[in-house]
């Protein structure tokens, strides 16, 4: 098998907000909707165990639907036999994700996520092709106690490349987490992120704290994607820090099939504004490239913080409850 680095974009549904992956879903609920059903569904929501965390910060929720656009422009591909290639990569992304109330302190979440990346041969003799993604997650959440949440997942990911013969390539992601909110301001969360498929097998720690410095500014000391966020008021937010990147693929020699692997992270700037009720605008510019710590087939592998030559572009539409 030789392996192809290339900078892509996976997307927040299932990590950017870790262990409040099904907390922040739920915290939608929040806000009652027009319509009998959706009352019903927010007033069961309201009278269970849950805790609805709020922040003093300014800073939105992340988002728990959403459909984006990115670009990354003159990747550089690295093969094992150290043969350099060369590709533009452009993708739209879609994805949204339900909660449903079970019992009073637990809520089980489903969601669905689709793409289609595009790359772009630059080098000489090389195809230009797709990938088409889907992916369908599931999530608990249970509420142990008023301070602690306990969170898990699983989402099967399939893609397929339009290149000859390749077939569907299946892979399993998930992860557990607990979150311990301390006050209003500070919140503390450990868990682990998995990978396991065709590719290698990967486990991310997930670790840290999130700590509202002000209503202003929020500072997110969340390993292994840190950041943090400028929210002059509650319409608008500057984001600096790290997010997953979808850099790594594997390709097999003999065949066309393509296995995702999860293992490098872009750093960018992205700000966002409220364009009306829960929608969101968001535009994101930055570098992909770095690698992130993993553990992989049960060796460590340290970060490398190598940052190569591929800016990315990316904009998009959110439900920021």
């Amino acid at each position: 098998m030789r392996k192809l680095r290339m900078s892509g974009h996976w997307h927040r549904l299932c990590m950017g907000s870790g262990a409040g992956l099904v907390a922040v879903s739920l915290a939608a609920l929040s806000t009652p909707a027009p319509g009998s059903v959706i009352e019903d569904w927010v007033l069961a929501f309201e009278q269970s165990d849950i805790e609805f965390q709020r922040s003093i910060s300014n800073a939105p929720f992340p988002p728990i639907a959403f459909i984006e656009a990115t670009h990354y422009d003159n990747i550089d591909l690295s093969l094992r036999n150290g043969r350099e290639l060369s590709y533009d990569h452009s993708s739209i992304s879609q994805a949204a994700g339900v909660p449903f109330l079970v019992g009073d302190r637990d809520a089980l979440f489903v969601g669905e996520y689709l793409s289609r990346s595009r790359f772009e041969a630059r080098s000489a003799g090389r195809k230009s092709f797709d990938v088409h993604a889907v992916g369908i997650p599931v999530g608990w959440l249970r509420q142990a106690s008023p301070a602690w949440q306990l969170t898990g997942f699983v989402m099967p990911l399939g893609h397929k490349a339009s290149l000859d013969g390749a077939s569907w390539e299946w892979e399993y992601m998930g992860g557990a987490f607990a979150r311990y909110v301390q006050n209003d301001r500070l919140w503390w969360a450990a868990g682990f992120f998995a990978d396991v498929g065709p590719g290698d097998d990967m486990v991310l720690p997930y670790m840290g704290a999130s700590w509202a410095i002000s209503e202003q500014w929020l500072l997110s000391a969340v390993m292994p994607w840190p950041g943090i966020s400028w929210a002059p008021s509650g319409d608008a937010f500057v984001r600096l820090g790290i997010s997953p990147s979808g850099t790594s693929w594997s390709l097999q020699d003999d065949q066309n099939d393509l296995s995702f692997e999860l293992d490098a992270w872009d750093f960018g700037l992205s700000a966002g504004r409220r364009l009306g009720g829960n929608l969101w605008g968001r535009v994101e510019a930055g570098v992909g490239g770095l690698q992130g710590l993993s553990i992989s087939n049960d060796s460590v592998h340290e970060p490398e913080f190598e940052l190569d030559s591929s800016p990315y572009l990316s904009l998009g539409l959110e439900f920021r409850p």
